[in-house]
């Protein structure tokens, strides 16, 4: 076997994957068609949970670095007034939840990294020719881009990071449903001798006449996106001299220089499979959305840190079918980014001059209320998960859910864990049980009240920190029961 895992296509997703399979020792090879990573911006924001993932990995004070905390995000209504539609504030997770990110500095930080893991190989300029899928293996014959003979890697995992035209997928013959948006997008990415005076957070333009964002990216770069409006000709508007006088409303006196300006149409698709036997798919090849919630590379950021150590499990013991529980945990969520986009896309793209005044109307009329205020701190969805790999079935409702939650980390809570399974404690008895049944446990520090608050005394985490289970102390029996029959063995090595 040349691998237990072959991962294709080395974005930031297949990039962060092997990262974390790295971190578990496990033997990767990571190929890509391109002889070197895309220079140019793409992916606009992450979030807190992206960096919490980044954190695993040792990274986030790194990418934060290269990166610009946003404090919230405004629809500006037809009358030109901003209306704050979400507010940043680090929260449970222990990061900020809007930053925006430069992908070509945030690739070379997780490359540079890359780099440092012995037990993954990089291989770029390489191509998939041919899948061969087997009961125990998957044979992939890969080929130099640029043309020449055919290599064999053998692997026990194949998965598939190569965007949203998977060259895996296809030869999986996995269906891609969803819908084009009929509306195309100017995009201009620009240079910036110092942040924008107007806008000091991201701006969502409602006009009827003209839907707009503009949108402070890392330091030194901003962008701006315009739609077209149905038939027209993009080419005109794509001149130096069209976009000076599209920006020059936006500008204060600061200094701009294009870096790229394109048109884009915007996806919502989703694989309907995301495993077919030993070859899996995450990121752009299992799913993409509108880029108006910025969720496009966080959700493959979480398809990583979810699949990543389920497959290490697997590796080390672990049932094959915790695998299943990939999709069943993921898909539901990225459902729900996309139902998200689709609705800040909508507020955005409304042309109808009727929809435009009640829209406007319903943000004039929540403005600096308590509702606003509340809307704005919990737009996005909670990270939890309403089935999958946990002692029992998750609450329905999710802010119910203790099992199926990702546990809070107001104290960098991480840093102090394992990368595998651990549980956190409140009081001596549970910790002292939970060492017995051969988990390593660990205080639980500040984030205890998250426990006390619900009337519990531990916690079992599973290696992405979403809780496996928790209890009372006479809980700890059964969920490790469960935890014993799902999870490879503690210690045990991929």
């Amino acid at each position: 076997m040349d691998c237990d895992v072959l991962i294709c296509g080395l974005g930031p997703v297949g990039q962060l994957l092997a990262l974390l399979l790295g971190d578990r020792g496990v033997a990767t090879i990571a190929i890509d068609r391109a002889p070197a990573p895309y220079t140019l911006p793409r992916a606009a924001v992450i979030d807190d949970e992206v960096l919490r993932i980044m954190q695993s990995v040792g990274l986030d004070r790194a990418v934060l670095a290269d990166a610009q905390v946003q404090p919230g995000a405004s629809i500006v209504t037809a009358a030109g007034r901003p209306v704050e539609v979400f507010r940043s504030r680090t929260g449970p997770l222990g990061h900020p939840p809007l930053v925006s990110i430069n992908q070509p500095s945030m690739e070379r930080t997780l490359l540079a990294a890359l780099a440092q893991r012995p037990s993954v190989e990089v291989r770029r300029g390489v191509a998939l020719d041919v899948l061969d899928r087997r009961s125990d293996r998957v044979e992939a014959f890969v080929r130099p881009a640029d043309g020449g003979p055919s290599e064999l890697i053998r692997c026990r995992w194949l998965i598939g990071c190569d965007g949203a035209g998977s060259a895996v997928r296809a030869r999986l013959q996995v269906p891609f449903d969803g819908r084009t948006a009929p509306q195309r997008w100017i995009v201009v990415d620009a240079l910036v001798d110092r942040p924008l005076a107007k806008v000091p957070h991201p701006h969502f333009v409602g006009s009827a006449a003209q839907q707009a964002v503009t949108l402070p990216m890392s330091p030194g770069r901003h962008r701006w996106e315009w739609m077209l409006k149905p038939g027209e000709d993009a080419e005109p508007r794509l001149r130096p001299e069209a976009i000076g006088r599209a920006i020059a409303p936006w500008l204060d006196g600061e200094t701009v220089e294009i870096e790229r300006a394109v048109v884009y149409t915007f996806h919502t698709r989703t694989a309907s499979r995301w495993r077919v036997g030993r070859v899996l798919l995450a990121g752009d090849a299992a799913h993409v959305m509108p880029p108006f919630a910025g969720q496009g590379f966080s959700s493959g950021a979480r398809d990583a840190a979810n699949l990543a150590w389920k497959l290490a499990d697997v590796l080390a013991g672990a049932p094959v079918a915790l695998l299943d529980s990939y999709e069943a945990e993921r898909k539901p969520h990225v459902a729900a980014m996309q139902r998200l986009a689709t609705t800040m896309g909508g507020l955005v793209q409304a042309t109808d001059p009727r929809i435009v005044r009640a829209r406007d109307a319903l943000l004039h009329a929540i403005d600096g209320t308590r509702l606003q205020r509340w809307a704005a701190t919990n737009v996005k969805p909670l990270p939890t998960y309403g089935s999958g790999a946990f002692a029992r079935r998750p609450a329905r409702i999710p802010n119910r859910r203790t099992a199926g939650t990702l546990f809070p980390q107001s104290d960098r809570l991480d840093d102090r864990l394992p990368h595998g399974w651990a549980a956190v404690a409140v009081d001596d008895l549970a910790a002292s049980l939970l060492a017995e049944e051969g988990l390593p446990v660990h205080d639980a520090g500040a984030d205890g009240a998250w426990l006390r608050d619900r009337g519990l005394t531990w916690a079992l985490l599973r290696p992405d920190r979403f809780v496996f289970g928790a209890g009372r102390a006479e809980q700890i029996g059964p969920v490790c029961a469960a935890w014993r029959a799902l999870a490879a063995p503690v210690g045990a090595v991929a």
